[in-house]
């Protein structure tokens, strides 16, 4: 049992031993793991290389700290001071002009050539900057009987500003660079500190936001990222990255466009500007699905035109961009991203696009993009069943037959009563989106047509208008009468004589008589009442919803368009000599001397009135009519150019509308065109142009031989008088 007890404790023993060894062991590998490492002895600056006995002369570098020694061509030197990386020594008394050498933990390394005269540099301020920077240059025997003084930085003249013996300002050169500040006076030569030339040579984006990666190229920069203080237009930014020759910085939040600046010890260079652009923003991508080699394309606005500058991810993945500009972007689909979104990053400024399908079915393109009922829509991409049946093909859920098929190609034929919305196709089990909806938007023509008798349209100058039930009124100028059609296309009498007799008298329906003109214009107010600028009897006249014709208003000289505004004033374009306004009640309320165009309806939006002249749009303040404030908008010449303010075109315009949502619409004749102009912006663009002739279709298969009067009904239809076809023309936009 004893000999037990023995043999635990010395086991025990010998176990203490060993975990005691490994702890000194552990210990020792720690102390040794956290020894600092030895820089390698390295001079990168001296200075100055010239003066008397006793002159402080500086070594600058790495792994200089310990044990240092120096001589001065064999004789010693004191040391001032010593760090890792500075040796201040003292010029020895009794030296000789020659060599430095340093010794340093007994390595031993020659510094350079010092030389013992007057003539010395003792420091520089500030030791750096941007060309034009005046820096101060203290030292001794710079005075001269024979000649100025001659300063030199990196080698390049620099323009001696002022001089002392002890003190010279010097201008930093163009282009100069880094370098030792040189001093030459009376065949003699100082060399000084090193001067760090600042220089900003470029910036890269040069446009962007908050939060964009900048990249500063340049010189004399600090290495060590806090030494910087960059700057956007005043705004300060955070700088990730730091080198002799370039920085990298972001943008700050309340970044504005300005020029960059770089700060370095209170000297400051600036750069190019930053432009502060737009975020990006994706309004389509075609296709949403597809194969590996398929091509990509991503339309929308505020893009790089430099391709680099725009990234773009789908499911996380990066896929490299191969063509960019300003509104599109192209890419190939590398196959294998996975299900997921598309991500685009302009220069840091994100915009998140819809979803994408790793598959082999995809739409890359519709032909036509909107249409109605009964259209043959082409449908391109892969992936298709090259039998027809088995591709199955839905506008915004309704089923659609399907005509043709090919695996790149499907011809559908657009269903009864789809609306607008997203159009699918599935085969196999695969399902695929189009890039866009597909719109419920064409042209039909409501009534009339070549060859019909139902209606007798005149000219340019008819006028027409919609009641809040669909009914649409048109105006037989020459037969003086008022016609009404049915949303069902039935045309009636509403008002007039049925053969067409001139003359003024009140009454209902066809008892009543009118004597009409080209500048006849109609509107309707919001309780269905119409109004017609009665042009041979100087009357506004106005006729219930039951077809009651009654005066409105006598003396009204020569009315011509008219438009009500929102709160129900009337105003009329009294020839070219003035616009009326009258109330509810009939009173004339304002007067504008300036005048207008009557040949075309203006349009009223909140308190501006919108009129015509000369292919030119003015508004003035509804309010303020009589203080002839009427101003330029929209336009400038004839032409077809979409634009903002006067860099659009139209020709020929019959007509303006307010589509109550912030828009005017401009019934653009000469271009057979529906213009939309936002009233916040002045941007005009094209909602639909059409091609000659009489067809009807989708908007960009529909034709027409005019574009005259038009009005928006209460559903957003937009009605048209194509009086060259003699016919009313029913346009869905969406």
């Amino acid at each position: 049992m004893k000999n037990y007890w023995i043999f635990k404790q010395a086991a025990v023993y010998k176990a203490v031993c060993s975990f005691g060894i490994l702890l000194l062991l552990f210990a020792a590998c720690k102390k040794e793991h956290n020894e600092p490492v030895k820089e390698a002895l390295k001079v990168t600056d001296y200075y100055p290389n010239s003066g008397n006995k006793g002159t402080l002369v500086t070594v600058e570098g790495t792994g200089l700290g310990g044990d240092v020694s120096a001589t001065f061509s064999g004789t010693g030197a004191d040391i001032v001071s010593a760090t890792a990386t500075a040796v201040v020594m003292r010029a020895p008394a009794g030296g000789t002009s020659g060599d430095i050498v340093l010794k340093v933990n007994g390595e031993t390394i020659s510094i350079g050539k010092y030389t013992y005269q007057e003539l010395t540099i003792k420091g520089i301020s500030p030791k750096n900057g941007a060309a034009g920077t005046h820096v101060r240059i203290s030292g001794e025997g710079f005075g001269s009987l024979s000649g100025p003084a001659q300063v030199l930085i990196n080698g390049k003249t620099a323009l001696v500003v002022s001089a002392s013996d002890t003190l010279l300002v010097a201008e930093v050169p163009e282009a100069a660079g880094s370098g030792p500040v040189t001093v030459k006076v009376n065949g003699k030569e100082a060399s000084g500190q090193t001067f760090k030339f600042q220089s900003i040579t470029a910036i890269k984006p040069l446009t962007g936001g908050k939060g964009t990666h900048v990249r500063i190229t340049g010189s004399g920069f600090d290495e060590l990222v806090k030494g910087n203080y960059v700057d956007f237009n005043g705004k300060q930014a955070l700088v990730e990255e730091a080198a002799d020759d370039h920085l990298v910085v972001i943008a700050p939040d309340a970044v504005t466009t300005g020029p960059v600046a770089v700060t370095i010890n209170n000297q400051k260079v600036t750069g190019p500007v930053f432009t502060v652009v737009a975020l990006p923003v994706i309004l389509k991508v075609t296709p949403l699905s597809g194969p590996a080699g398929a091509v990509m394309t991503i339309t929308g606005t505020a893009f790089s035109t430099i391709t680099e500058e725009n990234k773009v991810t789908i499911n996380g993945k990066d896929v490299a961009v191969t063509a960019a500009t300003s509104t599109q972007i192209t890419l190939i689909i590398p196959g294998g991203t996975g299900n997921g979104k598309i991500v685009l990053s302009v220069n840091d400024q994100l915009a998140e696009g819809p979803e994408f399908k790793d598959q082999s079915l995809g739409i890359s393109k519709l032909s036509p993009e909107s249409g109605l009922a009964g259209t043959r829509v082409t449908i391109t991409g892969t992936g298709f069943n090259p039998a027809a049946g088995q591709n199955a093909v839905a506008f915004n859920g309704k089923a659609a037959t399907v005509v043709s098929a090919s695996e790149t190609s499907l011809v559908v034929i657009a269903p009864e009563g789809f609306t607008s919305g997203p159009l699918k196709v599935v085969v196999n089990g695969q399902t695929t989106v189009a890039p866009a909806d597909f719109n419920h938007a064409g042209v039909v023509t409501l009534a009339g047509g070549k060859g019909n008798n139902e209606l007798t349209l005149d000219g340019r100058s008819g006028a027409l208008a919609v009641d809040t039930h669909g009914n649409v009124y048109v105006l037989e100028l020459s037969l003086n009468r008022v016609k009404k059609i049915t949303p069902g296309g039935t045309v009636s009498l509403f008002a007039g004589s049925p053969s067409g007799q001139s003359g003024n008298r009140n009454g209902t329906g066809s008892d009543a008589l009118f004597n009409l003109s080209s500048g006849t214009g109609m509107a309707i107010d919001d309780q269905d009442n119409l109004f017609i600028s009665d042009y041979g009897n100087q009357c506004i006249r106005k006729i219930s919803p039951q077809g009651v014709v009654s005066t409105f208003v006598t003396n009204a000289g020569r009315p011509g368009k008219i438009a009500f505004d929102e709160k129900g004033f009337l105003y009329i374009i009294n020839g070219f000599t003035n616009v009326l306004r009258f109330d509810k009640n009939g009173l004339r309320s304002t007067i504008n001397p300036s005048g207008m165009n009557e040949g075309a309806r203006p349009a009223i939006y909140g308190d501006i009135f919108y009129s015509v002249s000369n292919e030119i749009i003015y508004i003035s303040s509804s309010e303020f009519l009589s203080k002839r404030n009427i101003n330029w908008w929209v336009g400038t010449n004839y032409g077809y150019v979409d634009g903002v303010g006067s860099a659009a075109m139209f020709t020929d315009i019959n007509g303006l509308t307010s589509d109550g949502k912030g828009n005017i619409l401009v019934a653009d004749n000469g271009n057979l065109a529906i213009r939309k102009i936002s009233i916040s912006t002045r941007e005009v663009t094209t909602v639909a142009k059409f091609v000659t002739g009489s067809s009807d279709g989708s908007l960009n298969e529909a034709g027409f031989a005019s574009i005259g009067d038009i009005a928006i009904g209460k559903d957003g239809t937009v009605y048209v008088l194509d009086y060259n076809n003699n016919a009313v023309r029913k346009i869905f936009l969406k």
